[in-house]
């Protein structure tokens, strides 16, 4: 650790409570590895700051430092940020394996960038099952996790790292994050103060229900909803208005995965678009389709099957083992806030069914409203 780095005139418009956190990871990287954790968990808020400070951490250390992110809106965010060479944990620590069959298995990276590297970090850590976080501390390395505890909290199959108390906790918003519009609006939610009117120059808007065009809403990015009912119908009215009126996928559909499925490198909240329709052999209950990964445009092209219930209605019934030798997917137009956690886009249309989540109410709309980076158009009641 090159404590001169750390020491730079931008540390300077740091808040008090970001040189504690700066400090507390310096101590624990500094710490000898017999006796130092292998996890730091540095929490904060939206706009807190977290970044700045793995940034100014990874440029003081000596060796490679390795960005990652669950998902690749995540990582390209990070690389935006100035993260370099961030990637998907998954395209990171696993590659794929071919099978004399033809099929593909994704194991450990026994030459991943992680092997040997100084410090790891991951953002948006909430979205980070067991399974997954144990391949990542296989490495031995030391891992910066980087984590909100405003938003929902994780389903069930993640946060592993989320389970214990933050080593260090942001709570007040960096100054370079003072001026934007959504890190005001979520500050405010996250307070419990949910104004009733909020217009930014274009920023961020909210509009009432019924006032949005279905131009307006297929031009978003991102369409995020509270339940699947909404969600389904969404879906449907979008793909009508890009002349998709049937109910089977066809090329260009934008599709979300619904269940990691780690031999084929996919996983849960992924979205895809389709390639290709393959031929579907005659009495064939599933949709065999050629897709290709909205967030990494590094990998090619791959085939999957999915039942198709997923598409016409009816997956609810299926039982587990009508599963078996196939993936889950539905259309990814709009999708709930919980799949959504771990992913951000540039603009968002969050249509607000905060009020059904109870005592969460609060936790879904700041997690809704922060998956949007530029641009937010939030519509309520």
């Amino acid at each position: 650790m090159d404590g001169a780095a750390l020491l730079s005139p931008q540390t300077q418009n740091y808040s008090p409570g970001q040189v504690v956190a700066l400090e507390s990871v310096m101590d624990w990287l500094a710490t000898p590895e017999e006796r130092r954790p292998q996890i730091f968990r540095l929490f904060g808020y939206a706009g807190t700051g977290k970044t700045t400070i793995a940034k100014t951490i990874a440029a003081a250390c000596r060796g490679h430092v390795v960005f990652m992110a669950f998902t690749g809106k995540a990582a390209l965010q990070m690389r935006r940020s100035g993260c370099h060479g961030a990637a998907t944990i998954h395209s990171t620590i696993y590659q794929p394996v071919d099978g004399k069959d033809g099929s593909v298995t994704y194991v450990i990276n026994k030459e991943s960038d992680c092997v040997g590297a100084s410090l790891i970090v991951i953002d948006e850590c909430s979205m980070v099952g067991e399974e997954l976080a144990k391949d990542i501390l296989s490495f031995g390395r030391p891992v910066l996790v980087l984590g909100d505890p405003a938003q929902l909290p994780p389903v069930s199959s993640a946060g592993y790292f989320t389970e214990a108390d933050p080593d260090a906790m942001l709570t007040e918003i960096h100054r370079q994050a003072e001026g934007n519009p959504i890190i005001a609006l979520a500050t405010m939610i996250r307070q419990g103060d949910v104004p009733q009117t909020w217009d930014r120059g274009g920023a961020v808007r909210m509009v009432p229900r019924g006032t949005l065009t279905a131009q307006e809403v297929v031009q978003a990015d991102q369409v995020i909803v509270g339940t699947h009912t909404l969600r389904n119908g969404f879906n449907k009215r979008i793909r009508r208005t890009l002349g998709r009126s049937g109910p089977a996928p066809e090329i260009g559909d934008r599709l979300l995965c619904l269940k990691n499925d780690k031999s084929m490198g996919i996983f849960n909240g992924g979205l895809f678009s389709v390639r290709e329709m393959l031929h579907r052999k005659r009495g064939s209950n599933k949709f065999r389709m050629k897709l290709v990964d909205d967030d990494n445009a590094k990998r090619g092209a791959f085939i999957t099957s999915v039942r198709q219930e997923f598409f016409l209605g009816g997956a609810e019934d299926l039982h587990w083992k009508d599963l078996k030798h196939s993936q889950q997917f539905d259309y990814g137009y709009a999708m709930t806030c919980h799949k959504a956690q771990g992913s951000q886009w540039r603009h968002v249309i969050v249509y607000d069914e905060s009020d059904l989540f109870r005592d969460d109410a609060h936790r879904w709309l700041y997690t809704a409203v922060t998956r949007a980076q530029k641009r937010l158009t939030l519509v309520a009641d």
